[in-house]
């Protein structure tokens, strides 16, 4: 029974640490990043080559 309780104590005492309250989360500004440059339109990819006539 003592390990239960202690096993809930530290569960409870982990959420209360590590929860994450949306006041928070709205005041922390979440910059994203593009994958290529500025996020300017991406170029279609060339097409491909012709094949070789036999």
């Amino acid at each position: 029974m003592k390990k239960i309780s202690i096993i809930l104590f530290t569960v409870i005492l982990n959420a209360a640490f590590l929860t994450c309250d949306p006041q928070d989360l709205a005041e922390h500004e979440i910059e994203l990043q593009a994958c290529c440059g500025d996020g300017g339109d991406i170029p279609p990819p060339p097409p491909p080559p012709d094949p070789p006539i036999n």
